[in-house]
């Protein structure tokens, strides 16, 4: 299994959201309608390098954007997904997933979205581990 479809199946084990999880950007709602939500971000990342080529192991960036209608859901959503980010460091994520040799993140920035009157929490992260055949 490749990192984000691994990533997705963990983020499911958060009950509060739902299972409203969406790459890059979410269908509409609203506040009373369809929230909370995590949207998320990655890459393919970018593979180590020696002088001897390319290795197997790498570091792929993402960011989560969570979104919910009040501040306190917000702040327990976050502590939720934070968590579960630091415990992906050393173990295999999803099924069959990447075995996460290490992870950092960023400290999470919050927001709030006047147009569709949410709250928005940011956390970006970087994950090292090593592809398999």
């Amino acid at each position: 299994m490749d990192f984000e479809p691994a990533l997705v199946q963990e983020l499911n084990t958060i009950t509060a959201l739902g299972g409203r999880i969406y790459p890059l950007f979410a269908p509409e709602a609203t506040k009373h309608n369809g929230v909370p939500y995590l949207v998320y971000a990655s890459s393919e990342g970018v593979r180590d390098k020696t002088l001897g080529g390319y290795l197997k192991s790498k570091e792929v960036r993402g960011e989560l954007n969570i979104i919910t209608e009040r501040y306190s859901d917000l702040k327990a959503i976050t502590k939720q997904v934070v968590a579960l980010l630091i415990s992906f460091e050393g173990r295999r994520i999803g099924t069959n997933g990447p075995f996460i040799e290490e992870v950092a993140y960023q400290m999470p920035m919050e927001f709030y979205e006047a147009q569709p009157d949410l709250r928005r929490c940011l956390v970006e992260f970087s994950v090292y581990f090593a592809e398999e055949d």
